[in-house]
């Protein structure tokens, strides 16, 4: 996996890794969620520390030969609350071979016209490709409103609601890239967000994440 900032000088990338939350974030605590931001090609990407969501105590649960899933759902808001003004959305399979002894991955993407397949021989190597989940578009930047912002993730470990996932799957396959720009495409953002983005299903292994704040100027273009 490339690594989600280059090009940038040592201080700013150190600048904005603290702006945005270089500590550890807890499940759904006060923590806030790190996160690394580039513009490529003129579109945000945004890469997320989710190690505090991708515990250790996982490893039980992700190897027990059944298909595991964790849906992860990504914004952009203003700080001061408001509409969402930009989703994305990414679902990963996980298989535990228990005659190989190791794990293999499907990852669902807006971004790849096909399913991106991948194989990791232990704990220790899937955990630490879930906990850097890079890579994720969220749309034009020029497209962003001015103003303080914030990255929100939602983290699901076996989605309870299976329309929620299968409607995770038909956002992935037909997304709504950006921030919208007529008054239609902001109608389907905003009913995609707040279904997708809707209170957890009692019981279910839920993980909500805010960076601080940013600003859309300090995101260097590569």
């Amino acid at each position: 996996m490339r690594p989600p900032v280059r090009r940038l000088g040592a201080a700013r990338a150190l600048l904005l890794a603290l702006a945005l939350g270089a500590l550890p974030a807890g499940a759904a605590g006060p923590g806030p969620l790190p996160v690394r931001l580039e513009a490529r090609a003129g579109r945000l990407e945004a890469a997320l520390d989710l190690s505090a969501v991708v515990a250790p105590g996982l490893e039980k649960q992700l190897g027990n030969g059944l298909t595991n899933v964790i849906a992860l759902y990504v914004t952009v808001a203003p700080a001061g609350g408001g509409d969402v003004v930009a989703l994305q959305g990414r679902v990963i399979e996980i298989l535990f071979d228990v005659w190989e002894e190791s794990y293999a991955v499907t990852v669902g993407d807006a971004r790849a016209p096909q399913e991106i397949r991948r194989s990791f021989p232990d704990f220790r190597a899937l955990r630490a490709f879930l906990a850097d989940q890079e890579g994720i578009d969220l749309g034009p930047l020029a497209q962003l409103p001015v103003g303080p912002l914030v990255v929100e993730a939602r983290v699901e470990v076996n989605p309870v609601s299976r329309e929620q996932l299968q409607r995770t799957r038909e956002y992935i396959a037909n997304p709504v890239g950006g921030r919208p720009g007529g008054g239609g495409a902001r109608s389907v953002l905003g009913a995609v967000a707040s279904f997708l983005l809707r209170e957890p299903d009692p019981g279910s292994d839920v993980h909500l994440l805010r960076s601080r704040p940013f600003e859309r100027a300090e995101v260097t273009a590569r």
